[in-house]
């Protein structure tokens, strides 16, 4: 019985025994306070049962936080391994990575795995690392499991599903979140802007009007800037038939903004629905600035000639014609040349100013009118951009690993062939998130030409209006001698000494934008000549 008791025992201790070797041989419990990782990171031991010889190396230099050594080891540790294949094993695997610099790489090798099959101590690891990586889960490119948002925090769930911009995310989903995030929170505020957007998609424009209203008292945490909800709440009310409303929010939105020359372009649409085409004709003048013309689309022109029809100003309308014929005959021929090669030196400009950051087209200079008029603020090329550029830097890095392994690696046969295979993997990673990027470009490119194909059907039908409208010039005229012609005035509300008249061939100057004044008589009538 007693012999029965101690072999029990033997085999209870076993494993702690294998665990002690090293502290009982060479005193390591004595060094302790040398290591380099904190006690709450040196379980490493724990996630592996029974580690081989070559483990226990591997172990020895993750305990020690010699990342790069634990990185050449890994091959050898575990390559023919079951430990590598499981959930642990690759979030482990995923960890070393992130920890030698390749950071997106690593996060991206763990969220290939399911959270509720990695040992705890594992996921505390990396529990602890991403407490300070905020930026990083907007460049991911995963699939968010809900058991991550016990780990990682609804932070980072809203922030990965932020940049999911380009898929429709359903009411369901975003008032499960509504009900999570906590009140004046930013991933409050974002999902409170997208269930906005959700539901103007669904039709629920009241209830959206309320918490858009709602969102635009917000001052903490808001990461929906004025201009963008103001221009919403302006095309609310215009799509509703609450024309004089919409102005004054189209108004709102401040001429450093992006959306500034769609606001001017749309308030010009509400001028001329409530019968004021001199005002709609100011608001064009800013527009059909040359300075603009890489912000301006083709929609613009088609107004204007609208405009000018009005009017009867028979001579700028074939004037508007033309300009809009020589403009974008130019720009369809660029940007059918992005779609065939999306390359361009405007193209590399855009690419270097977005790495940095955001950027406007102004920015860009001469390169602005070579590109895709919403490029600068397509959200999908951003991210796309951004992630070029970390996946980038992270294949440098991995370039440096390979070269430094050449001296600092392991002794396995066929090492160094491996660490190639890994070097090539990191940098094929950053060269699809480029031609991602192009494909983008290249689907701005397209979608630009179809809306230019669309609004010269357009213009093709104001043309033949513009000569039937001559061909009944003369019996217009004769049905409306002795009419006294009425001077409308017309202004796009500026009240400053700056406000400029027509015709002015002068020197731009950007503090007058959006201060012209139009006025006419009564068009399409025989009577005293009509100033402009």
């Amino acid at each position: 019985m007693i012999i029965k008791t101690l072999l029990t025992l033997i085999l209870m201790s076993a494993t702690a025994q294998a665990d002690d070797l090293l502290d009982v041989l060479d005193g390591g419990k004595k060094d302790s306070s040398s290591q380099v990782i904190p006690t709450d990171k040196s379980a490493f031991r724990s996630l592996i049962s029974n580690p081989s010889a070559e483990q226990n190396i591997f172990l020895q230099f993750m305990k020690k936080g010699e990342m790069k050594k634990a990185l050449y080891q890994w091959p050898s540790a575990f390559e023919n391994s079951s430990f590598s294949k499981t959930a642990t094993g690759q979030a482990l695997y995923g960890y070393l990575l992130f920890q030698n610099g390749l950071k997106l790489v690593g996060l991206e090798t763990l969220f290939q795995t399911n959270p509720n099959h990695i040992k705890q101590d594992m996921l505390e690891l990396w529990q602890s690392t991403m407490q300070t990586e905020d930026k990083i889960w907007s460049l991911t490119d995963v699939r968010w499991n809900p058991g991550w948002t016990k780990i990682f925090g609804l932070s980072a769930e809203v922030a990965v599903m932020a940049r999911e911009f380009d898929k429709s995310l359903s009411t369901k989903t975003l008032e499960k979140l509504l009900r999570k995030t906590p009140p004046k929170s930013w991933e409050r505020n974002w999902t409170e802007w997208r269930y906005v957007t959700s539901l103007l998609l669904n039709g629920q424009d009241v209830k959206a009007a309320k918490l858009l209203k709602h969102l635009q008292g917000v001052e903490e945490n808001n990461p929906i800037s004025d201009d963008l909800m103001n221009i919403t709440a302006a095309r609310m009310l215009y799509q509703n038939g609450y024309l004089e409303q919409a102005k004054r929010y189209y108004e709102k939105v401040s001429k450093k903004s992006d959306y500034w020359f769609q606001a001017i372009e749309e308030m010009a649409w509400s001028e001329l629905r409530l019968g004021q085409p001199q005002n709609t004709l100011a608001h064009i003048k800013t527009l059909m600035t040359p300075a603009f013309e890489p912000d301006v689309g083709p929609e613009t022109f088609y107004l204007a000639t609208l405009g000018q029809l009005k009017i009867c100003d028979y001579a700028e309308v074939s004037k508007t014609l033309k300009e809009f014929r020589n403009r974008f005959q130019r720009k369809t021929q660029v940007l059918l040349n992005l779609q065939e090669n999306p390359e361009s030196p405007a193209v590399q400009t855009l690419f270097s100013e977005l790495k940095n950051g955001r950027v406007s087209m102004d920015e860009l200079g001469s390169a602005g009118v070579k590109l895709p008029r919403y490029s600068t603020r397509d959200e999908q090329l951003f991210y796309l951009v951004q992630r070029h550029d970390a996946l980038e830097k992270e294949g440098d890095v991995a370039k440096k690993l390979y070269s430094q392994s050449l001296s600092e690696g392991t002794a396995l046969v066929g090492f160094q062939a491996k660490m190639e295979r890994f070097k090539k993997s990191v940098l094929g990673q950053a060269r699809n998130s480029y031609t991602a990027s192009l494909n983008r470009v290249k689907h701005l490119a397209k979608e630009e030409v179809e809306e230019i194909s669309s609004v010269l059907k357009k213009m093709q039908i104001v043309e033949a209006e513009l000569i039937q409208q001559l061909a009944m010039s003369d019996r217009v005229i004769e049905d409306t001698k002795g009419t006294k012609s009425q001077v409308k005035k017309g202004t796009t509300g500026s009240a400053s000494k700056d406000t400029l008249k027509f015709p002015f061939q002068g020197e731009i100057w950007f503090d007058e934008i959006s201060n012209y004044r139009v006025d006419v008589a009564k068009g399409c009538q025989s009577g005293e000549e009509k100033t402009l």
